[in-house]
């Protein structure tokens, strides 16, 4: 098969100018291939994809129309960055007419073109501009009806550091984003990655979207790591990965440290978009001006008939993350019946731009599509949507059954359940079963606002103690009150979380008997276990050793039912840590070594040595082990992670004070003194 050697790229507008270039390039035997079939905002196809791929050189018509197709973006920068990959871009690309405005091209007059082309084709040979790649996985919009705004899109692409794109509502800040990610992706062989910010929730969701990241890349489960923790270790996953990947944080909220969410990687480029800049950031801005008319140019969603309306309608109600089609399908089922499948279909055909597709890694092959927010507010203003709320609580409490509902429909299911046209307890029933499912993926952080949204104080409580969040479980306890149960269970989580920020007194005056009253009977299975665990760190921290070891390996039988192996996940991982403390603390070292490597080993294996319990772990080894290296490095270590003041770096700063210095003599009586002078 003969390959084209030279692309040549031009708006519709410069037709005749690239046909005299085409006739000059033919005339020197050169053939050339050209993207002749696409309106101003058709997508890329496969055949435009290689034919720009095999050229050995890519020539672009330059003129004032040229890049603000979209198409003609896509081709020059694809072109430009595969050049750069091989050497000095000139080698490769030529700018005809206009000098184009990256400067990388060698710009070329249209009586020299020829001679131009025909050296640098000599030059290249048969090598074509782009290898193949693998695919990455990769989260990412396709904004295919956007134009203009390529010189923006330079400067974001040379700017250093993280990047943060400002601008008022609707000035096109995500949309920017969207064609960066599209337009530049192959600049980055480790993909790219997009996380919406939740306006109420961002850091909870952003760690849930952390923790996807990490399971999708890397087949890692960063269950029970706090935000700070999972960034930082996805960023050295990313980093030993050692591919570059773009990474976008869109909707950074008013005060909110957006430092939080950059991932301290070389090989992650973060791009955030925020209404506004904070200076403390320490990020390049980059304002974004409102749309031109001719940018803003979209198609019109208030045209077409019923069926637009019908699956815009439904589509407005959810979360600005990407609807599977499924999800659009059952919305408007209801009304369209067994032809709701080709209704959609129809609408997302006629409406690309307004729902365009993303690029998911974890649907199975399914394509899902995103709304944008201020197009989803104006059709919620001109529609009902008291009775489209109704119905995508149906649709998605019947999605939320599966165990395999993903991290975006719970994030529909909770942007419908917090729409106040929703009733009372159809809203906590939909965040009963979000939570349930949050809990179920390991983000504990998200399922905690979730239920404290819903009103499960006692589940919200329960999660905060078990995270080691004092404060937030103090916060939930107090508010169980009403019966002798429920104040009981609210006495007993505020003295345990007394007892977590070492406030002992405290704890005993709310619970006197928190270390020695037997469980109460009407507690439930999992709510004894929970009870009868903390129990048992009452007592260590009492001081009452021996009976804390035998209470809690009287309990380890029903935590090894209920978790049959060593797991990171679970009751059996913080037992397992409590019962090497005691086994310390009543003499049994060697065993207490043995059952803290346990521990270390199950969470290093998960890829979570951050984790706070394989770090207490580790600091029972080294005091065993009397290592006065490793106490050194964990210190150094814990204070990185945690921080100077944190109870866990304060513990292994205590060891390694008690291993370096030495143990210091008996004093001496004064009649021994007295005999050592006579005698020595």
């Amino acid at each position: 098969m003969t390959t084209a050697r030279v692309f040549l790229s031009h708006a519709p507008e410069d037709e005749p100018q690239a046909e005299l270039v085409e006739i000059a390039l033919r005339a020197r035997g050169i053939p050339v291939a050209r993207g002749r079939d696409l309106t101003l905002f058709d997508g890329i196809t496969d055949k435009l994809r290689q034919a720009v791929d095999e050229a050995s050189v890519f020539v672009a018509v330059c003129s004032p129309h040229y890049l603000v197709r979209h198409a003609c973006q896509w081709e020059f920068t694809r072109a430009v960055l595969a050049a750069q990959r091989s050497g000095d871009p000139a080698d490769r690309i030529v700018a005809v007419g206009c000098p184009d405005p990256t400067g990388l091209a060698e710009w070329a007059r249209a009586n020299e073109i020829a001679d131009v082309v025909a050296a640098k084709v000599d030059k290249a040979g048969r090598v074509p501009l782009c290898g193949t790649r693998d695919p990455q996985p990769e989260r990412l919009a396709r904004p295919r009806r956007f134009v203009g705004r390529y010189a923006t899109l330079w400067e974001l692409h040379r700017a250093t550091g993280p990047v943060v794109l400002t601008g008022k509502a609707a000035s096109g800040k995500t949309t920017l984003a969207e064609q960066y990610g599209a337009l530049f992706r192959t600049a980055y062989p480790g993909g790219v990655e997009w996380a919406e910010l939740d306006e109420h929730d961002p850091l909870d969701w952003y760690t849930a979207d952390l923790r996807r990241v990490a399971a999708e890349r890397f087949g890692v489960d960063l269950a029970g790591l706090g935000l700070d923790q999972a960034r930082d270790a996805l960023a050295e996953l990313l980093t030993v990965a050692g591919a570059d990947i773009c990474w976008f944080v869109d909707g950074v909220p008013p005060g909110c440290d957006a430092k939080r969410f950059v991932l301290p990687s070389p090989r992650v480029r973060t791009v955030l978009t925020a209404r506004a800049a904070d200076r403390g950031w320490g990020f390049t801005e980059i304002a974004v001006p409102p749309f031109t008319p001719e940018e803003a140019r979209q198609p019109d969603h208030r045209t077409g008939g019923d069926h637009v309306r019908a699956v815009l309608a439904f589509a407005s109600v959810l979360d600005s993350v990407p609807i599977s089609g499924d999800v659009l399908v059952d919305g408007v089922t209801p009304v369209y019946g067994s032809a709701a499948p080709m209704v959609v279909a129809r609408v997302l055909d006629d409406l690309d731009g307004v729902l365009h597709p993303v690029d998911l890694p974890d649907c199975a092959g399914r394509q899902t599509w995103r709304l944008h927010p201020l197009v989803a507010a104006e059709v919620r203003r001109t529609t009902d949507a008291a009775a489209m709320v109704d119905r995508a609580a149906t649709v998605l409490d019947r999605v939320l059954a599966d165990p395999r509902a993903g991290l975006h429909t719970l994030r529909h299911a909770t942007r419908v359940a917090r729409d106040g046209a929703l009733a009372p307890e159809t809203r906590q029933a939909l965040l009963r079963a979000v939570a349930v499912r949050l809990e179920a993926r390991g983000d504990n952080a998200a399922a905690f606002s979730v239920r404290v949204a819903a009103g499960d104080h006692l589940a919200a409580a329960w999660l905060a103690l078990t995270a080691g969040a004092a404060p937030e479980a103090l916060r939930e306890a107090a508010q169980l009150k009403g019966d002798p149960i429920n104040d009981y269970r609210g006495r007993f989580l505020t003295a345990a979380a007394y007892d977590l920020l070492g406030a002992h007194d405290r704890a005993d005056a709310v619970l006197p008997g928190l270390a020695t009253d037997p469980i109460p009977v009407w507690a439930t299975e999992p709510e004894r276990g929970r009870m009868a665990l903390f129990r048992v760190r009452a007592l260590r921290a009492r001081g009452h050793h021996e009976t804390a070891r035998t209470l809690l390996e009287e309990l380890l039988p029903r935590i090894h039912r209920t978790d049959p192996g060593p797991s990171h996940r679970g009751e059996w991982a913080a037992a397992a840590v409590e019962h090497a403390h005691l086994l310390l603390l009543t003499g049994d070292r060697e065993a207490a070594r043995e059952k803290a490597a346990e521990v270390e080993l199950v969470f290093r294996a998960a890829g979570l040595a951050r984790h706070r319990l394989a770090q207490e772990a580790g600091a029972i080894v080294v005091e065993v082990t009397a290592d006065v290296a490793a106490a050194c490095r964990a210190v150094r270590q814990a204070e990185t992670w945690y921080g100077p003041a944190d109870s866990l770096t304060t513990r292994l700063r205590d060891v390694h004070g008690r291993l370096t210095v030495p143990e210091r003599a008996a004093p001496r009586s004064r009649l021994s003194r007295l005999l050592r002078a006579v005698f020595d």
